[in-house]
């Protein structure tokens, strides 16, 4: 009985790295030990790509993430070649198509993406242990769940539990601490791909969707994205300001700077000669048809000026002042939005702290893999891709040497 458990493998985390992992063992006769703290695994995989699943991306290069070792991080990523990603694929019977360079299930269903996991898993006698919290591993590849159980000695043990983002609660770290025994180190985590808390009051024009050129200032650089920002009550969010908050690791010393019209090239030459062309309207009218027009008070109220105003009463100087309201609206960052809801958790493991095949050096025999590493991508599929190359990287390494 000891021989052959010592001959089995344990993933810890049931998402898409330690999923991927176990299936990609086991296809290769490798028995495996599937442990999930949730009561079913892929519960986070069914939220992703807004329950599209968006698997992966067409051009998944480095320069698309956030990571400690972009040479290691290429060396990880050039694992999934598109033929790799393909076959990997086939094989499970999961035919994608393309969206906007994002690769989604033919389904366009996160369910049918993890169905598919499932039956194969299940095919491959795979054992799967749900309600299962890994708290501890020992020197000899043995692991202790919270409950009292323990289990081991294994061959090796894979730790692909995801961060603190998604369906956990957020007192919990997940794997965290047991990810920062086993590697030594960690980088500051922070939720990311999510919506930015700001201190402006922003209720007037809480629901406004809009086209704008968000600007990140923060202590590292200047980062910008344009795309459809959404505010609500006291955030900002949509997409370009998702892309943003994976920079967003000190809110104390950082600002937003919002252009509300980007879309206008000639700037304060045209929106004077709007005003010449409008100077008996109120500024309230004076901004139909460029700007939303609950999120056109808000910028009036900001400005200190009566929406009912006419223009023409405006001096120069204040119209000025408006214009430039317009183009770079100041917010100041006062938190990120809750784990809960964020797609993401930046920071983690350092890839550094590990070796080339993601091997703790103080723990042999124990790899990392996932979302647990400090490997943040922009929204698109990165992340997932992320997470199946980092498990074909591991997988390949181990079974080299089983050959």
């Amino acid at each position: 009985m000891g021989k052959r458990m010592a001959e089995e493998t344990a993933v810890i985390g049931g998402g898409m790295a330690g999923i991927c992992s176990a299936i990609l063992l086991a296809e290769a006769g490798i028995k495996v030990k599937l442990f999930e703290r949730q009561d079913r695994i892929g519960k986070k995989l069914l939220l992703t790509g807004n329950g599209r699943c968006n698997l992966s991306n067409l051009s998944p290069g480095a320069e698309h993430y956030l990571t400690d070792d972009k040479e290691r991080l290429e060396r990880i990523l050039n694992t999934l070649t598109p033929k790799r990603r393909e076959l990997f694929f086939d094989a499970l019977g999961l035919k994608l198509c393309e969206i906007r360079g994002g690769l989604y299930p033919v389904t366009r269903q996160a369910s049918s993406v993890l169905d598919a996991f499932r039956f194969r898993l299940r095919e491959l006698g795979v054992a799967i242990l749900t309600d299962s919290f890994v708290s501890g591993i020992d020197g000899d590849l043995r692991i202790t769940l919270s409950d009292g159980r323990c289990f081991g000695p294994f061959k090796k043990i894979l730790l692909a539990a995801g961060g603190r983002a998604g369906v956990y609660a957020e007192e919990k770290d997940n794997a965290l601490a047991l990810a920062k025994e086993m590697a030594g180190s960690l980088v500051k985590t922070y939720p990311s791909l999510c919506a930015i808390r700001v201190k402006e009051e922003l209720k007037a024009a809480a629901g406004v969707r809009c086209d704008a050129r968000i600007t990140l200032q923060t202590p590292q650089g200047s980062y910008s994205e344009q795309g459809e920002l959404q505010i609500t009550k006291g955030a900002l969010s949509g997409i370009p300001v998702f892309q943003l908050s994976r920079y967003l690791e000190d809110t104390m010393n950082s600002r937003i700077h919002v252009d509300f019209l980007p879309f206008l090239e000639e700037g304060d030459a045209y929106l004077s000669a709007r005003a010449e062309c409008f100077s008996q309207r109120s500024l309230e009218e004076f901004f139909a048809g460029i700007l939303n027009k609950k999120l056109a008070v808000e910028l009036l109220h900001r400005a200190g000026l009566a929406p009912s105003r006419p223009v023409s009463e405006l001096p120069e100087e204040e119209l000025i002042k408006l214009f430039r309201l317009c183009r770079s609206a100041e917010y100041t960052p006062a938190g990120y939005g809750s784990y809960k809801d964020a797609q993401l958790m930046c920071g983690g493991v350092p890839l550094s702290a590990l070796s080339d095949d993601l091997e703790c050096r103080q723990h042999p025999g124990v790899h990392i893999l996932g979302e647990l590493l400090n490997v943040n991508g922009e929204c698109g599929g990165y992340n997932l891709h992320f997470a199946l190359a980092s498990a074909m990287h591991v997988c390949d390494r181990l079974l080299s040497t089983e050959n």
